[in-house]
C-alpha cells in the first residue's frame, strides 16, 4: 500500500520543513477532514451552481432556438469533453505539483465561468461551440488540481471519505442550479435561456473567491519549475493503471453526455405534453434535479464503500449501471421511463466519480498521482468525443434504439476489462517497478 499522495514533491535538498499532518488527528480537521478538502468542497459547490444552471438547458438552447440537431448537440459537449480531457494532462503533469497551483486553479474556474456567462449573447451554434470549449478547458485545467489539493490533505485511510465530500458538495451545487433554471423558466417562460446563462456568473465569481482566500495548501511547496520532474510516460505507470485506462477507453467509446439523455426524454414527453415546450423543459430539468438527488446522496457512501472494499470493482459497477440506462433510453417508457433511467443515472455517476478518484490516489505511487489523474482526464476525453459523435450520429441518421443499444455493448464490455484487476494475483504481477 502507497503512503498518503503528495504530487508537489521535494528534491534530496529541499524537504518541507512543515510536513502535512495527518488529516485523522489534527486539531485543525472539521469532523476528521482536513480544511482544504472542506474549502475545495465548497468551491466545488459554487461552480457546479454556475454551470449546471446551464447544462440542462442547452440541448433544449440548441435544438429550440438555434436550429441545432442531435447529432450537434453530441459535437459540442463531445469537443467540449475532448478540450477538457487535453488541458488535463498538462495540468496533471505541472500545475497539479507546482508551488503556485491554487492560482492556476482559480484562472480555470474563472474561464469556465466567464465563458458560460458569454452563451446568453450566442446567436449560432458554432458560437455555443467555441464557448463550451473555452469553459471546459477552463474546467479540465482546475480536475487535477483540485483533486491533487484534496489527495494532499489527505491520509490514505481516508482518500475515499475526501473524495466523497468533494463529490458530494459539488452535486449539491448541481442541484441548486437545477432550481435556480427551474425558477428562472417558470418566472419568465421559454424565452429565458439567456437570462439563466447571464445569471450563472454570481455562483462562479464566488466560487473563485473561496478557492483563493480558503485554500492554504500548505503541501504544495515545491522547487522551482526547473527542478520539476519530466513529463511521466506510459511505460513508466503501474500495469494496472495501465489496463484500467484501456478499460476506460472502452467504456467511453460508449459513453454520451447526459445532455443526450435530456433529449431523449424530451422527445418522449412532447406528444404527451400537448406541444408545450416549457412543459417538456421544466419536465426533463425535474428529471435531471432528481437525478442530481441521487448522485449527491450516493457520493459520500461511495466514497466510504471504496475504502472498505475493492475501489476497481465499483467502477466496474458503475459501467454495468450505464447499460442500464442505455436499455431504459431505448424504448419509449414516457415520463416512468425517463424517471427510472435517471435514477439509474445518478447512481451510475455518483459511484464512477469516487470509487475512480480514490483507486488512483490510494494505488499510484506518491509523484505519479497528478499525471495519473491527467491522463485518466486525457483518455476518458478523447474515447467520449468519439462515443457522443457515434451516439448522436446514430440517433440523427439511422435510429435512437441503435445509438443506445451501441452504447450498451461497449459499457459491459468495459466493465468486463476490469474484472482482472479485482484478483489479488493482478496486483502481484505488478511488481516493485512501476514499467513491470
Amino acid at each position: 500500500m502507497v503512503e498518503p499522495i503528495a504530487l508537489a514533491t521535494s528534491t534530496p535538498e529541499r524537504i518541507d520543513p512543515d510536513p502535512l499532518p495527518d488529516p485523522a488527528a489534527s486539531r485543525a480537521t472539521i469532523r476528521g477532514i482536513h480544511p482544504d478538502v472542506w474549502a475545495v468542497s465548497v468551491t466545488s459547490l459554487f461552480s457546479d451552481w454556475s454551470y449546471e444552471m446551464i447544462l440542462p438547458v442547452l440541448p433544449f438552447f440548441l435544438i429550440f432556438s438555434l436550429g441545432a440537431t442531435p447529432f450537434l448537440v453530441g459535437l459540442i459537449d463531445g469537443a467540449a469533453q475532448f478540450a477538457q480531457s487535453g488541458i488535463q494532462t498538462v495540468a496533471g503533469e505541472r500545475w497539479a505539483r507546482g508551488a503556485d497551483r491554487k492560482q492556476r486553479g482559480s484562472l480555470g474556474y474563472l474561464t469556465t465561468t466567464v465563458s458560460h456567462g458569454l452563451l446568453a449573447v450566442a446567436a449560432i451554434w458554432p458560437e455555443v461551440l467555441v464557448l463550451r470549449v473555452s469553459a471546459w478547458l477552463g474546467r479540465g485545467s482546475r480536475q487535477p488540481v483540485k483533486k491533487a489539493i484534496v489527495a494532499n490533505a489527505t491520509s490514505h485511510a481516508t482518500q475515499g471519505v475526501a473524495f466523497g465530500l468533494e463529490q458530494a458538495l459539488d452535486s449539491v451545487g448541481a442541484v441548486l442550479g437545477t432550481l435556480t433554471a427551474i425558477a428562472l423558466l417558470l418566472a419568465g417562460g421559454i424565452q429565458e435561456f439567456r437570462t439563466i446563462f447571464a445569471v450563472s456568473v454570481i455562483p462562479g465569481f464566488v466560487a473563485v473567491i473561496v478557492l483563493l482566500v480558503f485554500v492554504k495548501d500548505r503541501a504544495a511547496r515545491a522547487g522551482p519549475a526547473s527542478q520539476r520532474p519530466p513529463a511521466v510516460r506510459w511505460r513508466e505507470f503501474p500495469r494496472t493503471f495501465r489496463l484500467f485506462l484501456i478499460a476506460e477507453i472502452v467504456f467511453g467509446l460508449g459513453y454520451f453526455s447526459i445532455l443526450l439523455a435530456l433529449l431523449r426524454v424530451g422527445e418522449n414527453l412532447l406528444p404527451s405534453s400537448g406541444g408545450s415546450l416549457l412543459a417538456v423543459v421544466v419536465a426533463s430539468l425535474l428529471l435531471y434535479l432528481l437525478y442530481n438527488l441521487i448522485f449527491t446522496g450516493i457520493s459520500y457512501p461511495a466514497g466510504r464503500w471504496t475504502d472498505r472494499f475493492h475501489g476497481v470493482g465499483l467502477v466496474a459497477v458503475s459501467f454495468a449501471l450505464f447499460a442500464l440506462v442505455d436499455v431504459l433510453l431505448i424504448g419509449n417508457g414516457g415520463l416512468l421511463g425517463g424517471i427510472l433511467a435517471f435514477a439509474v443515472a445518478g447512481v451510475q455517476v455518483g459511484i464512477q466519480g469516487v470509487t475512480e478518484s480514490a483507486w488512483i490516489a490510494r494505488e499510484m505511487p506518491g509523484e505519479l498521482a497528478g499525471p495519473a489523474f491527467g491522463w485518466l482526464g486525457t483518455v476518458q476525453g478523447v474515447a467520449v468525443l468519439v462515443g457522443s459523435l457515434v451516439v448522436g450520429g446514430l440517433w440523427t441518421y439511422v435510429s435512437a434504439p441503435l445509438a443506445f443499444g451501441v452504447s450498451a455493448v461497449f459499457s459491459v464490455a468495459g466493465a468486463a476489462l476490469l474484472i482482472p484487476l479485482l484478483f489479488p494475483g493482478s496486483r502481484a504481477r505488478n511488481g516493485s517497478s512501476p514499467a513491470a
